[in-house]
């Protein structure tokens, strides 16, 4: 019983994860944050960082860091509350701030792990982490998504794919509604 609890909150925290790393990380935070990289500023910014005491540092990145949690945690209160559109914006207007956060991470990596207690946290979360991508459920849900993917590519997105068959023929009639 315990086994199958255990089991049952392991792959609902992996589909949240595997959610979180395909629709939020891979589609807007990702290609966020390797467009701060290339900024001239931030590059610029990052060699200033190196001469900035650690504790700064720190008290600017957990700023922002638990900003954008609880933007986060409001934007799922919204969506609790039947505010999708309000939510929505909410989480959307995080992913810059988030990503910011995640390139100052990069950028000073090393002085915010002097702190003993954040390296601690950190290895923690990476080891979380490591654990949800290397046990089966998440490999099980990885294969099945990958599968999903390809039979929805195949199906409505090729050139004979059904929804584009369909959007033809909707087209087609609307034009030719038009013209009467």
């Amino acid at each position: 019983m315990v086994k199958k609890l255990g089991n049952i909150l392991l792959t609902v925290v992996v589909l949240i994860y595997i959610v979180f790393e395909e629709l939020v990380w891979e589609r807007f935070a990702q290609p966020i944050i390797d467009y701060i990289k290339e900024l001239k500023i931030l590059k610029k910014l990052e060699v200033y960082l190196q001469d900035v005491n650690s504790k700064i540092i720190l008290v600017v990145f957990l700023s922002m860091f638990v900003i954008v949690e609880f933007q986060g945690i409001y934007a799922g209160a919204l969506f609790l509350e039947g505010k999708i559109l309000h939510g929505a914006l909410l989480y959307a207007g995080k992913i810059p701030i988030a990503a910011f956060t995640f390139w100052l991470f990069g950028a000073t990596k090393e002085k915010l792990l002097e702190f003993g207690w954040f390296k601690k946290a950190y290895h923690f979360i990476i080891g979380l982490i490591d654990i949800i991508t290397h046990s089966k459920v998440y490999i099980n849900i990885k294969q099945k998504t990958a599968r999903i993917k390809i039979y929805m590519k195949e199906t409505f997105f090729q050139d004979k794919g059904i929804l584009k068959r369909k959007i033809v023929v909707i087209y087609k009639k609307l034009k030719e509604l038009l013209k009467v």
